[in-house]
């Protein structure tokens, strides 16, 4: 890939990336949390769903995909179902204690990275608009003149990197409202509107269509 390529490549990534959804939503809901440091660390699971994705659909494994209702429903319907029950377990969490290593995230504490990677890596693999995008859109940037492989490559690594600058704008706008919020109460009724965000993007996901 060329640099002239790449350079008109990447704002696009950038504006995907930025483009509201649910793996956006959890980078906001754990930068309120914990801060938008840990949240962007948290990116690393969801990236290492998106290039699994994106593996599968540089090996044409994804096309299959898109054009199996079978396949493309199991998707959909396994990211609907861990959106919902995120968005449930949220909802009836218990107002959030505002210390750092005492945060909440649904009924159950989650203390260290790995539970926030882990996190962002099924709201990322449930989601057949990825398969979508890495299937659909990512061909259509390619020079065919050029290595196709490594311009996948080049674009799967810049995609990944703008997640995390996303990641970081959603986490930061977080933490600025969880600043505008210190009693608990309110912290609770924050919490339940997170919560009922969750739901609406698995509702929003059920409509999900390979068109």
């Amino acid at each position: 890939m060329t640099f002239s390529v790449w350079l008109a490549t990447a704002p696009l990534l950038m504006l995907l990336s930025l483009g509201p959804g649910p793996n956006n939503f959890t980078a906001m809901h754990n930068g309120m949390q914990v801060g938008a440091t840990k949240a962007v660390i948290a990116v690393v699971g969801r990236n290492l769903a998106f290039s699994i994705l994106m593996l599968i659909s540089a090996l044409g494994l994804g096309a299959i995909i898109v054009s199996s209702t079978f396949w493309f429903s199991v998707i959909k319907w396994f990211g609907v179902a861990y959106l919902f029950y995120v968005g449930i377990k949220t909802w009836r969490s218990a107002a959030m204690i505002l210390e750092e290593h005492e945060s909440e995230v649904g009924t159950k504490v989650k203390r260290g990275h790995l539970a926030r990677m882990r996190q962002e890596f099924f709201v990322a693999i449930g989601n057949p608009k990825a398969v979508l995008l890495f299937t659909a859109i990512f061909p259509q940037l390619l020079d065919l003149s050029q290595p196709v492989p490594m311009q996948f490559f080049w674009m799967g690594l810049t995609f990944c990197c703008t997640e995390f600058i996303a990641a970081y704008v959603y986490a930061m706008s977080g933490k600025q409202i969880r600043r505008l919020i210190r009693s608990p109460n309110g912290m609770k009724n924050l919490n339940r509107g997170m919560g009922s965000v969750f739901v609406a993007a698995s509702a929003f996901l059920a409509t999900a269509t390979r068109s």
